[in-house]
């Protein structure tokens, strides 16, 4: 029913998620700015693992669902698992350079990253199925797009921007990913 390597994504958010219930995860693997990350670049990657709270946690696990839904059999799970990972972390590295004193958490870049390349997909790979607006998964995923850009967490527009990031980054890696047939 899904692509089952994503389910890494998962497992380590639910994970990380009960470890924050016992340690501050956040202070110790999340994401923070160029100016105070220090040689601990590690967190590019851990940030993607660390969420604010239950919620957040939640929400992200079912969009990241609803995403490989629609994407099951179009792409190789572990290829996707391979992307989403590259993706959420130049996402973490960008927005380190363009937020340089702030901390960064959350998986919602892996999601934004897979949103994007569903859309480089449609335009790329005319064989593969089309995205269906009158879905369950449509009705997710877009507004998961939507909602996810509200203010909730960061009460600015870092959480707009990580996500677009996210996405355009996602933009280019896909198309050359597909342009040289890696994916």
């Amino acid at each position: 029913m899904r692509e089952y390597s994503l389910y890494f994504w998962e497992i380590l958010w639910g994970v990380f998620f009960l470890l924050g219930l016992r340690f501050d995860c956040i202070e110790l693997l999340g994401n923070k700015g160029i100016h105070i990350i220090g040689n601990q670049y590690y967190r590019f990657f851990t940030g993607l693992l660390i969420h604010v709270n239950l919620f957040h946690t939640v929400i992200n696990m079912c969009s990241l669902y609803w995403v490989s839904v629609f994407l099951h059999g179009q792409v190789d799970g572990w290829k996707l698992l391979l992307f989403s990972t590259v993706t959420g972390t130049l996402t973490n590295i960008l927005f380190s350079f363009i937020y340089p004193d702030s901390t960064s958490v959350g998986g919602s870049p892996v999601v934004f990253s897979l949103i994007g390349f569903i859309v480089i997909l449609q335009f790329l790979r005319p064989d593969l199925p089309r995205f269906q607006t009158n879905t369950t998964y449509a009705a997710w995923i877009i507004g998961y797009g939507i909602l996810g850009n509200l203010p909730v967490f960061s009460k600015n527009i870092s959480t707009l921007v990580i996500h677009s990031i996210a996405f355009f980054i996602a933009l280019v890696v896909g198309y050359l990913s597909i342009r040289f047939q890696i994916l």
